[in-house]
């Protein structure tokens, strides 16, 4: 009984984490969606932030136990980077809201906001990256767990040697593409405010672009995955 409990409980974590992932590319889409769509998805967003922050709220107590090595660190910095960002991405979103929020009328510049809203945008896409890297491990043990039966997990891993090499070479190419992508979508310059506002292309396919999305996704979660794994070697 416990177990299955704990298995529903994996379940509704990782369904809600998939949700967030495929919303943030949604939200990254504006021009596809538009306000009022944009608007009412970076609501259901942020409910599913709060749930999810209220599922692994273990991980809020655990801060001030154990030592801080290398790789902890790295997590921990990634993390917190990413619920500021998100704190900052909502608030702004908030105070622009023209639908779902324009009756809380927020006295805030802007030109702020504005500013504020499209550096968090970018900046969050590529975080959120590094937490799903930081975290993959930990993020397929719990689908195993959730979703496969013990017996069926272990032989899956057991013979997937091959299968394993071809997944890295795969993605090593898709995270060089990333490279160009992120260059070709401006991630920088909208980050650094070095561009002012977001300039989207209304005639591009909706395929390319959340292609080249992806590929900037895939890109973050190597680097922070591989990096993760190097500082855990160096303890």
């Amino acid at each position: 009984m416990i177990s299955e409990r704990k298995k529903g409980y994996g379940k509704l974590k990782i369904i809600i984490d998939i949700c967030m992932t495929v919303l943030l590319f949604i939200l990254m889409a504006y021009h596809y969606v538009g306000v009022q769509w944009h608007e009412m998805i970076g609501t259901v967003m942020l409910v599913l932030f709060v749930l999810h922050h209220i599922l692994n709220g273990n991980w809020y107590l655990a801060l001030r136990k154990g030592k801080y090595k290398p790789g902890r660190i790295f997590l921990t910095v990634i993390d917190m980077l990413l619920l500021i960002d998100m704190f900052l991405l909502m608030s702004s979103g908030i105070a622009m809201s023209r639908h779902v929020f324009r009756f809380l009328n927020i006295p805030v510049s802007m030109a702020w906001a504005r500013g504020t809203h499209m550096t968090a945008a970018y900046a969050g896409f590529l975080l959120m990256g590094f937490h799903i890297g930081i975290h993959y491990g930990m993020i397929m043990r719990m689908i195993r767990k959730a979703f496969f039966r013990a017996d069926t997990a272990d032989r899956c891993e057991n013979n997937n040697a091959v299968w394993t090499w071809v997944f890295r070479v795969i993605t090593v190419f898709i995270a060089l593409y990333g490279v160009y992508a992120l260059q070709k979508r401006e991630f920088i310059d909208y980050i650094s405010q070095k561009v002012q506002f977001v300039f989207f292309d209304f005639n591009e396919m909706a395929l390319s672009f959340f292609l080249d999305y992806a590929a900037i996704m895939i890109l973050t979660i190597f680097i922070s995955y591989y990096f993760q794994r190097f500082l855990q070697r160096g303890r």
